[in-house]
């Protein structure tokens, strides 16, 4: 709160030079949370000093010749003063100073994370506002002390309860100080070569078995039932999934563009039977609403209502199907193991499949040892075994 309140006029008597200000009465300037400091200065100069608080930044100053003329001036701009506390402190820019700085200038950067999709700002917004709460106050130098990767796997370790998000955690912030790094904000990253703590089952065990798909999909509503068709022949991501439009299907194929590690790439999906038979009904429903007067989402896959899905929507759909089936342990990204069973069989090479699914070739040799190739050799034997029978 400002308050002014005029007192006795000014002294009749002046110091030699004063201007004539005889007739401007007194004003006492009460700011509250201000602070005001007067100083003397040299050859009997004055000066009056206004701060936002105690220790805090300068928001005017008054100078004269002698005391009395520094308190004219400061009387005068009494109301420029009041205004000046009124209006909000303008906010220095951050210059990277510490961990909070160079989450406000990672969030802001084109090639921060203004560079990543939409989803996964969705994902990393909360994990760099607990970093900035943990760390936010930490110096940007104080990144190469020593016991600052002792500091950082103990931040890990508060979450070792769930290890897999606890292990995303250090991944947003790894990736953090890596831009702080390359932008030359820190000289050093200490979460490299920090280890996850979360020890993933073979990919191999990540797949929805065909018995389990035929239990699921009659489960889910005829629109639901198409997404995850798709997302089993396809192995799409749910991302992906969500944003295939009718112009990126071609007549063995999806041709679209998707996001890997920060890049964009265009990605060529093979369509199998089922896919085009997905494609095929939902032609034919856009078929139908064009002759009822309505217009067709431009997006391949929609709800009940015509509306695009969310991929969030879409694991809902794949969670009821399944606990209406009664099928229990299976996620809606198992189905990219699914998919992946469905490509070997077909005699796409591992690396094809690596390049596709965004995976190694090692991980889609898992799924080939562990289903295909096991699937293959129990098949050989049960053939030996039925001509061995039959020579008897």
């Amino acid at each position: 709160m400002t308050r002014t309140r005029q007192t006795r006029p000014w002294p009749p008597s002046w110091p030699k030079g004063a201007p004539d200000v005889k007739r401007l009465p007194k004003v006492e300037i009460r700011i509250d949370g201000a602070h005001r400091v007067g100083m003397n200065l040299a050859k009997g100069r004055y000066a009056i000093y206004w701060y936002r608080r105690r220790g805090g930044p300068l928001v005017m100053k008054f100078v004269g010749d002698n005391r009395a003329q520094a308190e004219a001036a400061e009387a005068a701009a009494a109301a420029d003063l009041a205004k000046a506390f009124e209006e909000a402190p303008a906010r220095a820019a951050p210059d990277g100073e510490t961990i909070g700085e160079l989450i406000t200038l990672y969030k802001a950067a084109p090639d921060g994370f203004l560079r990543l999709e939409a989803s996964t700002q969705k994902q990393w917004g909360p994990w760099l506002d607990n970093i900035r709460q943990d760390f936010g106050d930490l110096p940007t130098k104080a990144l190469k002390a020593k016991g600052m990767k002792r500091e950082i796997i103990r931040w890990r370790n508060k979450r070792a309860a769930t290890p897999r998000t606890a292990d995303y955690g250090l991944t947003v912030l790894r990736r953090l100080l890596s831009w702080a790094v390359e932008n030359e904000y820190a000289e050093t990253n200490p979460s490299i070569g920090i280890a996850g703590i979360y020890k993933p089952e073979a990919r191999a065990s990540e797949i929805v078995h065909p018995d389990e798909l035929r239990a699921i999909l009659p489960k889910a509503s005829i629109h639901a039932r198409r997404a995850l068709r798709l997302a089993a022949d396809t192995g799409l991501r749910r991302s992906d999934l969500v944003r295939v439009k009718v112009s990126d299907v071609m007549a063995f194929s999806i041709e679209m563009t998707t996001s890997k590690s920060g890049k964009t790439i265009r990605v060529i999906v093979p369509l199998f039977e089922d896919s085009r038979a997905v494609v095929a009904e939902i032609l034919a429903e856009r078929e139908a609403m064009k002759a009822a007067g309505r217009i067709p989402s431009a997006f391949l896959l929609t709800s009940s209502n015509g509306d695009p899905w969310k991929p969030d929507s879409v694991t809902q759909a794949w969670i009821r199907a399944c606990e209406a089936s009664g099928v229990k342990g299976r996620t809606l990204h198992d189905l990219r193991g699914t998919a992946c069973t469905r490509y070997i069989r077909s005699g796409f090479s591992n690396e094809q499949i690596a390049e596709i699914f965004g995976w190694t070739p090692d991980d889609v040799n898992q799924i080939r040892r562990h289903y295909v190739d096991r699937e293959n050799i129990a098949r050989g034997v049960i053939e030996q075994l039925e001509k061995a029978e039959g020579t008897r």
